[in-house]
């Protein structure tokens, strides 16, 4: 019921508040936004996680390939770690579905909801989604501009790349787009042989190699986090690496490891020239360079991408 559940998150503060004093066990509760990037920034549920809305996703889920466990661990918006043998009460939402049984079968919240309930024993839909929560309770929903995200502990790399990256060198992606890591930059060997002249560097920290001139030099300061914003770049980037194309020149796109963020640069980029959708140009990346793994909320990003080309 809605309005039960709204009721739920609206008195949840201060049921876990009460619960410092020792008394009952007090569920933690996981609200779960199940509408898409864009959606989820315009207005969600104060407290939401966003797992993205993506049929690559999708498939991912249903293809067992990430859990959903690590779906909603990498969406987190604080330290606490969720555990699936924990009191957690789960609830999710879409925009406007009136019930479960009205949902697509084959829909991202029905198999989003099915692998919930694999792995929670309470697990809900909100009835009427966002829309009619938010009618309910205008004063539980928020904006992204609205979230405080000053000291956010997922400004730490959220794909580990460093555990598990080999020294693989550059890859060439097209024949004018090289894909690599912060190590591939600053090789100038390596710059050599791959006749590369340009550098996009995806990164706040990564340095510019004094050999690369600062007119061939373009960067993208963002971080591997969960809160960032890469879609704003994605223009620009795309006209960097066009203009290189055009001056038969070639292009390295790095950061720290080789796999999120300039990963997402280069994802774009085929996108946009080869008319691709996210999910096929990832997986046009993905054979050059089967390393690659943008963070979920670089693949969100990605799929409001697909919207505006």
């Amino acid at each position: 019921v809605a309005d039960g559940h709204a009721e739920h998150v609206a008195n949840h503060e201060n049921s876990v508040a009460g619960n410092c004093g020792g008394g009952p066990v007090v569920p933690t509760l996981l609200v779960i936004d199940g509408r898409t990037f864009a959606e989820f920034n315009s207005c969600h549920v104060r407290s939401a996680l966003n797992v993205c809305c993506s049929k690559l996703v999708q498939r991912r889920l249903q293809q067992d390939k990430v859990s959903v466990l690590e779906l909603v661990q990498h969406a987190a918006t604080s330290g606490s770690q969720v555990e699936a043998g924990g009191p957690v009460v789960v609830v999710v939402y879409d925009q406007r579905s009136p019930s479960a049984a009205s949902l697509p079968p084959h829909g991202f919240v029905s198999v989003l909801l099915g692998k919930l309930r694999r792995t929670f024993s309470d697990v809900y839909l909100l009835d009427g989604g966002f829309a009619a929560f938010q009618l309910l309770f205008p004063q539980l929903c928020e904006n992204a501009s609205r979230v405080d995200t000053r000291t956010p502990p997922l400004a730490l790399p959220v794909s580990s790349p460093s555990l598990h990256l080999r020294d693989t060198g550059p890859t060439c992606i097209l024949p004018y787009l090289y894909l690599g890591s912060q190590r591939d930059v600053l090789n100038k060997a390596i710059r050599v042989q791959s006749g590369i002249t340009h550098v996009l560097n995806a990164s706040v920290g990564c340095p510019r190699p004094d050999f690369i001139p600062e007119g061939n030099f373009l960067r993208v300061p963002v971080h591997d986090s969960y809160c960032e914003k890469i879609l704003p770049w994605l223009d620009c980037t795309a006209n960097f690496i066009e203009g290189v194309r055009a001056r038969g020149s070639r292009v390295l796109v790095h950061c720290l490891a080789g796999i999120s963020r300039s990963a997402t640069v280069a994802i774009a980029y085929v996108m946009r020239c080869k008319r691709l959708s996210s999910d096929d140009a990832y997986r046009f990346v993905k054979e050059k360079r089967p390393s690659i793994s943008p963070n979920f909320n670089f693949l969100g990003q990605l799929l409001e991408y697909e919207r505006e080309l």
